[in-house]
């Protein structure tokens, strides 16, 4: 009985039923009533008409037989009961039975009920639940000047009851009748007014559910039509609004995506609610699974943890470094609170950057100022040193004058090598340099380097081996700076060599490039310096490496040209086993 279809079909039930019944109740009565004064006129006019007919009789005392016998008849045609009584005198004289049946000289208890002219219900004398009695009394003067009165009586029940009770009948069958009418009624009027509900109800669970498609479209103008207009108004405008939100969630979500900073958001009670994907990439999360669950069940170090309960507790800012071990790299969280409009409870917002590519910057910077300063250094003191025992007098000897400028003047072509390196190095790696591009024959260029340092190798028992085939694809490159990054290998094989040791060169080609490999006989590099030969001025022994001359910069130079081509370099080595250094170019 919860439906409010039900509750208002009964209404509607109950409504119609108090009606009818109310209607019913009316009627009856008026029909009641409308047949008891048709009845009582009936039969006060009949008593008047029995008056009429016997009064000649009564008038005559020979005539009384045929007065009983007129009576009696009367009674039979009429169905009354007939009582005749002088009213008035010493001789009462009755004809008939009393009004309830009693045989009497007077007309019997109730008779004094009946007034002159008129009608009256009386119940009956003989039982307390017999059928009551409408008696007339109708009063006349016979020719003799003798006053009589005559009562007339008859059955209720055959009179006005019987009838009223057909017409009972009748009306219960009606009130039945309009019962199932209304019945019907009422379960349309249910289904009309309940209807349009009910369809609101099911676009209010779809709208609930995230469907925003639906509309009512009805076309009534009465109240339940404004609703329902309402309601599809309602729903075009979180339709609306679910669209800019879904748009504004997926540009947030795309900014989020694409800072390269990890953002994590968590709320008071320190719960994952945003995290994107660089966060999660940093820290090694979940992404999935990770929203939504407390920061201190996941799987992150107590110093992660840390900045986000005290920003959560003290509501303040944060900040904290951080070094990772596996993969080792350093992070810089800082974290911030933040308080939420509804409930106005605090929450976090972090962000998070990896800085370990910033301080190995920072790191290369400070190193790389402090090798190249001792790359001046070195030599200034060398020029600065003989230059003054030459000024002052120190070197006197003939033979000591001429080592001292020789000696200056290596220093000095050491320092514009370093000088020349630097400046190429820079112009390379800010694109100043315009390169040449046309095709080249790698193997042909290759020999032209080799032939160069064939003489060096050969003073220093080094042996120079050749594996260059002839059906090599042309590369696209500047042959000058190419032969400059050949050069270069060459010159570092030879340096760090082993003596009477091999270098080995290799021209392969590997799809669409050319790929040659420098291979020395020499110590090797290890491993944890091996990612970092190709930066300026690193060297695996410092002190080795500058015994032998350079400047630090070979590698790095040669990195800068070869990613200026399009191509790529690689480095390996094994301690003890020498080192290959590589490098590919794009065939035309």
């Amino acid at each position: 009985m919860r439906s409010f279809f039900w509750r208002v079909f009964l209404a509607n039930l109950l409504t119609l039923l108090v009606a009818l019944g109310t209607v019913g109740l009316l009627l009856n009565a008026t029909f009641r009533n409308l047949y008891y004064k048709r009845a009582s006129e009936h039969l006060l006019a009949t008593a008047t008409d029995m008056a009429r007919q016997l009064e000649p009789l009564l008038s005559d005392s020979e005539r009384r037989r045929e007065l009983e016998t007129l009576r009696v008849a009367m009674e039979r045609s009429s169905q009354t009961q007939v009582c005749i009584l002088r009213s008035h005198g010493a001789d009462s004289e009755v004809f008939g039975k009393g009004p309830f049946g009693e045989q009497a000289d007077t007309p019997g208890p109730g008779a004094h009920q009946a007034h002159a002219g008129q009608t009256t219900v009386v119940p009956s004398a003989l039982a307390l639940c017999a059928e009551r009695m409408l008696i007339a009394h109708v009063p006349f003067t016979d020719r003799q000047g003798n006053r009589w009165s005559l009562y007339a009586r008859a059955n209720m029940g055959q009179l006005v009851d019987e009838t009223v009770w057909q017409l009972r009948r009748l009306l219960l069958l009606a009130v039945i009748a309009a019962i199932a009418v209304s019945l019907l009624l009422a379960l349309g009027l249910s289904g009309r007014i309940t209807g349009p509900l009910r369809r609101m109800r099911e676009l209010a669970t779809t709208m609930a559910a995230g469907d925003f498609s639906h509309r009512l479209g009805m076309s009534g103008k009465d109240e339940v039509g404004d609703l329902a207009r309402s309601f599809d108004s309602l729903a075009d405008s979180l339709q609306t609004s679910l669209s800019d939100l879904t748009q504004e969630q997926a540009r947030l979500h795309g900014i989020l995506a694409s800072v390269a900073e990890g953002i994590i958001a968590v709320d008071a009670e320190q719960r994952l609610t945003l995290l994107n994907p660089q966060a999660a990439t940093l820290l090694g999360l979940d992404q999935a699974t990770a929203v939504g669950a407390r920061i201190d069940e996941l799987s992150l170090s107590e110093e992660i943890n840390r900045p986000f309960v005290e920003c959560v507790s003290s509501n303040r800012l944060c900040s904290v470094d951080l070094e990772l071990s596996r993969p080792r790299r350093n992070l810089l969280l800082q974290v911030a609170p933040v308080r939420a409009s509804g409930s106005g409870q605090w929450g976090a917002v972090a962000v998070v950057r990896d800085t370990t590519a910033a301080r190995r910057l920072e790191t290369m910077r400070r190193q790389f100022i402090s090798d190249a300063s001792h790359e001046i250094r070195t030599p200034l003191t060398s020029i600065g040193g003989f230059a003054a025992a030459i000024a002052d007098g120190t070197a006197a000897t003939t033979q000591e004058r001429s080592r001292g400028a020789t000696i200056i003047l290596r220093e000095v072509e050491r320092l514009s090598r370093l000088v020349n390196d630097l400046l190429d190095l820079s112009r390379i790696e800010s694109g100043a340099v315009e390169l040449k591009l046309e095709q080249v024959d790698l193997p042909e260029l290759v020999r032209s380097a080799v032939e160069a340092f064939e003489a060096q190798a050969r003073e220093e028992g080094m042996h120079i081996e050749l594996d260059l085939p002839g059906n090599l694809p042309a590369v696209l490159a500047d042959s000058d700076r190419i032969y400059q990054v050949v050069a270069n290998l060459l010159s570092n094989a030879l340096r760090f060599n082993s003596p009477n040791g091999k270098i080995a060169l290799t021209a392969r080609q590997t799809n669409a490039h050319v790929r040659l490999d420098v291979k020395d006989t020499g110590p090797g590099i290890p491993a944890d310096q091996l990612p970092n030969v190709w930066e300026r001025f690193h060297r695996a022994d410092s002190s080795r490496a500058r015994g032998k001359g350079g400047t630090g910069l070979g590698l790095a130079i040669v990195r800068s040209i070869v990613e200026a081509h399009g191509g790529y370099v690689h480095a390996e080595s094994e301690l003890g086993k020498g080192s290959t250094f590589s490098f590919t170019l794009p065939v035309t």
